[in-house]
């Protein structure tokens, strides 16, 4: 005889389904605890947007004349739509190339060429007109528990410098200060350490496209500053381009000078023999006349040689000079970061979530934990 309950059957407990109406009932009857909540962390949000100092970002794109010829095979179209760019393998004679662009305005005697920018800040109803340099040395503001943070920081060095080999160091103009970028001094490393941090250099691998991105407390020396880049960037770009062209002209234009004064002299003294001896039948003085008139021809062709060859110079300059158009130039921001208005409603909404937490789960999990134990 089969038994009919021959396996035991296993009960199944059903969940029961969450109780929407009692959560918010239960987030109604805390609504002062949540209120209470969302003002305490509104309010440490715009405290901290009080204790912040304002940064503002100036953006500026700039587009580079490329020197390279990208093949049109296949595989260059490839790797091209792929972000890989292949134009590098195809004998590029240029060692500067718009991916190094970041790495030549992040460089050293690059950014200690900033120091000397004059900047003109406003403090307290004075203007004050200082260089760069002495601008991001004295004239910063930092967070109050950055300042705190730093203080056993501070303590350390001065204890350092007190108990340790001082190191000499001369005292510097912060206006004019003397630079040598072999050897900083301890500040004016710091300096370069704190301007390399405020600019930032991007570039589209696709496009060569080369966003340049400068932030400052103040907004019209974050301006000026972008600009100042731009400017450094096209003329140390320029001097390596041009730099053998430039040579060339300056060696065409010493020969020019040179044919040019010889041509000159041979026909100041062409003319004075000319006028000296003119009537004369003697045969001496006209074989004279027509060694001194040849002299004149071929100091003349020289120097209309010379003068050719310095007219191509110069147009080659013109053709090495590259073209780094400004697709997008500096201009001064209006609003910078943090915004006290974002501050506050982010930390309200962080509050506002929290306290659901509290309310819904925490408190009642606290409140089980003690009564078990």
């Amino acid at each position: 005889m089969i038994e009919e309950n021959e396996y035991s059957e296993i009960p199944y407990k059903k969940t029961s389904p969450v109780d929407i109406a009692g959560l918010i009932k239960k987030v109604l009857k805390s609504w002062k605890t949540i209120l209470l909540w969302m003002v305490v962390a509104g309010a440490i949000g715009v405290f901290i947007g009080f204790s912040t100092p304002k940064v503002y970002s100036v953006t500026s794109k700039l587009s580079p004349e490329l020197t390279t010829r990208v093949s049109a095979n296949s595989m260059s179209s490839l790797a091209s739509m792929a972000g890989v760019n292949l134009s590098g393998l195809s004998g590029n004679p240029d060692a500067i190339r718009p991916d190094l662009y970041p790495e030549i305005i992040s460089s050293v005697p690059f950014i200690a060429d900033l120091f000397e920018v004059p900047v003109q800040i406003v403090e307290k109803n004075d203007t004050v007109n200082t260089s760069y340099y002495d601008y991001i040395e004295n004239h910063q503001k930092r967070a109050w528990w950055s300042v705190v943070m730093g203080w056993p920081f501070d303590a350390l060095n001065w204890a350092k410098g007190l108990f340790g080999a001082k190191e000499e160091e001369t005292e510097e103009d912060s206006d004019h200060p003397e630079v040598d970028t072999f050897h900083l001094t301890r500040k004016q490393d710091g300096v370069v350490r704190s301007i390399g941090k405020k600019i930032s250099v991007t570039v589209d691998r696709k496009t060569y496209m080369i966003t340049i991105i400068v932030e400052d407390q103040n907004k019209v020396v974050a301006a000026d500053i972008s600009n100042k880049i731009i400017e450094n960037l096209k003329r140390y770009i320029t001097d390596y381009r041009t730099e053998k062209a430039r040579r060339d002209l300056e060696y065409y234009q010493g020969l020019y000078d040179d044919a040019k004064a010889e041509y000159l002299a041979a026909q100041k003294a062409y003319a004075w023999y000319f006028d000296a001896n003119n009537g004369t039948v003697s045969r001496l003085s006209q074989v004279h006349t027509h060694q001194l008139q040849n002299e004149v021809n071929l100091k003349y062709s020289v120097y209309s040689t010379t003068s050719q060859q310095l007219q191509l110079a110069k147009a080659k300059v013109q053709q090495e000079t590259p073209v780094l158009a400004v697709l997008q130039p500096p201009t001064v921001p209006l609003k910078g970061r943090p915004s006290k208005v974002r501050l506050l409603t982010t930390y309200a909404f962080f509050g506002f979530f929290l306290s659901l937490v509290w309310v819904l789960w925490l408190k009642d999990a606290i409140a089980d934990f003690k009564k078990k134990h």
